[in-house]
Order: structure tokens, then C-alpha cells, then sequence
């Protein structure tokens, strides 16, 4: 019996050297186990938390990835902005209980730091310093940018790889490109010659424009359309009335205008008396009235489909935008476009 001894001791040891030396894997690998590396929309190696709990927001684009990914729960702020916050915040309490860290363009770090979000969501053009600044303070930060379909669902991609729901972020893609498909399909038949003019007002005032470089661009070639300002670079290009008599659109968009003017605007201009889309009243107000659907989001797609039977109605007769749109918000904001007030 005597003999045995060694052995049991033996067997004793190496037993607990075999769950010491498990163990000490499993610490040794917990850093790598409870977090991610990811490259964000800047190129930026950025290491977060595997299981997000609490999420900031910082643009509209990041709120609403969020929400489509039925990840809004996890938002420690309201993280809609303009009139979608307000007309969320009249659907949903809780979305309404929820802290504005934005007011304006001003960011308020205090709150946001104070709110300990795991990360923020950012978009590209965020201004390094204040990014900096939040990661000093422990957040970390994520920048999508969204000028592009193909940038919006890297997007979509990026924010549901680090939130652990690709599958979720795939099937919304699929919807998005569903819709581009339809619209392709119907104007790739309409020759290049006879594709309307069309020119996209911006934000500033009426002698802004959306150049070849934007993603309003994209919208009106989708939905057969010519924009007039292609051959233009940058980010909503002033132009003169002159340049624009010259274009002559037959068709104005007035996009995320936030009632700064209206198409009685350029009615009211004699410097756009002779252009036909105001002399046959073909100026329209980008949709929608609850939220616009020229901004670098996914949520463009509706854009596109709206602009196409704008433009084509005699093609797009049988597509209700209304119907399709309260399918896309029902969705991937939790509640009908109709529910929330939406209208066209």
C-alpha cells in the first residue's frame, strides 16, 4: 500500500498543474476573449468590449444602424436628430426619457462621459480633437461614414460586427438593396438622352448644390435621373444664378432645406424665371417630414424610390411609397413611417 503513495501524490499534482495551467490560459486569454479589434471608416484599429451594453450615438447615421439592428435599447441618449427625434420621442417614452447629448452641432462631453457608454458612434468628419478627448476618457470611439451605398453598408457592417448581430445587419443591407434593384430595374430602360435634368438644392440656401461627389448624386443617377452639377467636386457647391439659367433642371429637389426656404423661394426669384422646373412648377421638397431621406444613411433607399416616381410616375404607378415606407420604419425603427407622423 505503501507503495501507491507516490503515485496517488503524482497523479495529484499533475491534475492540479493541468487546472493551473488551464486556468492560467483562461486569464492569460481574457482580454482576448472579452474584446474585439476592429478597423473603423477611418482606418483606425479600434479594440471594444465583445458585449456592448450601453451605446452613444454622435450622428444620426450611428443612431439609426443602431436602431435597425434592434439594438436601441442599449442607447444611452436619444441619438435621432431633427424632426425624427421628435416624432420618435412622441411614439416612444422611453426613447423620450432618454438624455439629448447633442444640442445644435455642440456635443456636451460631461454628459457623455457621465453616461459611461462602452462606445460612440461617430461619423467620419467628427472632429479628431473631441475624438481624442473621448478616448482619453474612456470611451471608444467608432467612425462610419455613409456618402455611398457601398459606405453605408460598411457601415451597417462595421456597427453590427462590434454590437455581435451581422446576421441582423445583413438581412438590412438585402431590404436596402432590394429596393435599389427595383428602382434599376424599371430606369435602365429609359435611354441616357431622355433621363431628366434634375438639380439637388442644399442646406445653405438656394445657390447651393450636390455634386458628383455626394451621395445625392447616387440618388438621382438611381433613380434616372441627370444630375446638373455632376462634373462638380466637394460638398454642396455654391453656384451662380447664372450657372443655374445655363443647367436649366427640369426637375428641383429641395433637400434637408430645415425650412430655411421652400420652392416659393425660387418661384418669388427672377433669377430662376427662366428655368423650366420653376416655370412648370416641378420643385419638390425631399421627403420626408419626419426625416430626410438624403442623408448618408441606408434610409436613402427610400429617397431613391420617392425621386424615381417623382421623376417617372408613368413607370413607378404601381408603387405605393407610403406602404413601402411604413414596411421599412416598422421594420427598422421599431413603429410605422405612418405611426410616427410620416407623410409625402
Amino acid at each position: 500500500m505503501m507503495k501507491n503513495k507516490p503515485v496517488g501524490l503524482f497523479c495529484l499534482f499533475f491534475s492540479l498543474a493541468c487546472f493551473l495551467a488551464v486556468s492560467g490560459c483562461s486569464s492569460s486569454k481574457v482580454s482576448d476573449v472579452d474584446t474585439i479589434t476592429v478597423v473603423d471608416q477611418l482606418g483606425r484599429s479600434v479594440t471594444v468590449p465583445k458585449r456592448i451594453r450601453r451605446i452613444a450615438a454622435l450622428h444620426h447615421f450611428g443612431g439609426k444602424v443602431v436602431f435597425a439592428l434592434g439594438q436601441q435599447d442599449k442607447l444611452v441618449d436619444q441619438a435621432l436628430y431633427h424632426r425624427e427625434n421628435l416624432a420618435m420621442a412622441k411614439v416612444n417614452p422611453s426613447f423620450a426619457a432618454k438624455p439629448k447629448i447633442i444640442s445644435g452641432h455642440e456635443l456636451n462631453h460631461e454628459q457623455l462621459v457621465a453616461l459611461k457608454p462602452d462606445i460612440a458612434i461617430a461619423y467620419t468628419s467628427f472632429d479628431p480633437a473631441e475624438m481624442e478627448q473621448l478616448e482619453t476618457a474612456g470611451i471608444k470611439v467608432i467612425a462610419i461614414r455613409g456618402e455611398t451605398l457601398e459606405e453605408s453598408y460598411a457601415g451597417v457592417r462595421l456597427v453590427a460586427k462590434v454590437l455581435g448581430c451581422e446576421k441582423r445587419g445583413e438581412e438590412y443591407i438585402s431590404e436596402c438593396q432590394r429596393l435599389v434593384g427595383l428602382v434599376k430595374e424599371r430606369t435602365k430602360r429609359i435611354p441616357p438622352e431622355k433621363r431628366l435634368k434634375v438639380m439637388f438644392v442644399g442646406p445653405k440656401n438656394i445657390y447651393t448644390v450636390a455634386t458628383g461627389q455626394m451621395l445625392q448624386n447616387t440618388i438621382l443617377e438611381t433613380a434616372g435621373g441627370r444630375n446638373v452639377a455632376s462634373s462638380l467636386t466637394g460638398f454642396w457647391a455654391s453656384v451662380s444664378p447664372e450657372q443655374i439659367a445655363a443647367w436649366n433642371p427640369d426637375v428641383i429637389f429641395l433637400g434637408s432645406s430645415l425650412e430655411t426656404y421652400g420652392a416659393d423661394v425660387l418661384a418669388g426669384d427672377r433669377q430662376f424665371s427662366t428655368v423650366s422646373a420653376v416655370k412648370n412648377r416641378k420643385v419638390y421638397v425631399f421627403p420626408s417630414n419626419i426625416g430626410w431621406w438624403d442623408y448618408p444613411a441606408p434610409h436613402c433607399v427610400l429617397g431613391m424610390v420617392w425621386a424615381a416616381k417623382v421623376l417617372y410616375p408613368d413607370m413607378f404607378r404601381d408603387v405605393d411609397v407610403q406602404r413601402i415606407a411604413d414596411g421599412f420604419y416598422s421594420r427598422y425603427l421599431g413603429y410605422s413611417f405612418s405611426a410616427m407622423g410620416g407623410e409625402l
